[in-house]
């Protein structure tokens, strides 16, 4: 179950890629005031650093995708897929929105998609659970989202609207089991970085800080010790 598993990691990861250079060019075609600003944000996302960062975590990715079934021998082979195909998403999703401050929604249908699809394999090949498993998911992804949405409106600048419709993407890839960790983990990520950002005066109180970054870091922390 190695194989297929990284194997799919790739593939996930690849089309991620091509997700991210399709929101670039679509950036850099829109009119308006803010087209320069686009399309410095957008050749941001292709620069070296950037291309060596989404080898780092394809590579990550694919790690942690091989890691899953030899570590986690209780999860089954479409369970880890799920795992897998948030992480491919998240780290292209990170990008986008250190970029330009903006999770696009491109990233989160494709999130949405795939889950549908996955979901009629488990119910094809996994009869058992499926439907238990769907609730639970569909729990987090309410809960996350509310929580979330009462955060933004209480704290200026804390939490958008991009990352609300995020959190409903890993609650439904996740489940109650594993988005409590994931989610905990990259508000301490967030805060770590805030702390920094703050004391090397890079950023201000009034500052707008992404939080998709910190998702991503949570998430691969938390999937890959969790195995959920």
């Amino acid at each position: 179950m190695v194989i297929p598993t990284c194997l799919s990691a790739l593939a996930f990861c690849g089309a991620g890629w091509l997700l991210l250079k399709r929101d670039f060019a679509r950036q850099k075609r829109e009119p308006g005031a803010e087209h320069e600003e686009h399309e410095n944000a957008g050749s941001a996302l292709f620069s070296k650093k950037t291309l060596a960062f989404g080898a780092v975590m394809t590579f990550l990715c694919v790690g942690i995708a091989a890691a899953l079934p030899l570590l986690y021998e209780g999860n089954s082979f479409l369970f880890n897929i799920k795992r897998v195909c948030l992480l491919s998403l998240l780290w292209p999703v990170a990008c986008a929105d250190y970029a330009s401050f903006r999770i696009p929604n491109l990233f989160i249908l494709a999130g949405g998609v795939c889950r549908v699809v996955i979901f009629a394999f488990e119910l094809a090949f996994e009869g058992e659970g499926v439907w238990a498993r769907a609730g639970s998911e569909l729990i987090a992804a309410a809960a996350l989202a509310g929580a979330a949405l009462l955060c933004g409106l209480a704290i200026k600048n804390s939490i958008g609207f991009g990352d609300v419709k995020l959190f409903i993407v890993m609650g439904l890839m996740l489940g109650l089991d594993g988005i409590w960790s994931a989610v905990f983990l990259s508000l301490i990520v967030s805060f770590i970085i805030s702390v920094v950002l703050l004391a090397a005066k890079k950023k201000t109180r009034r500052d707008m800080i992404p939080f998709a970054p910190a998702i991503m870091a949570g998430t691969y922390v938390s999937v890959f010790i969790t195995g959920r």
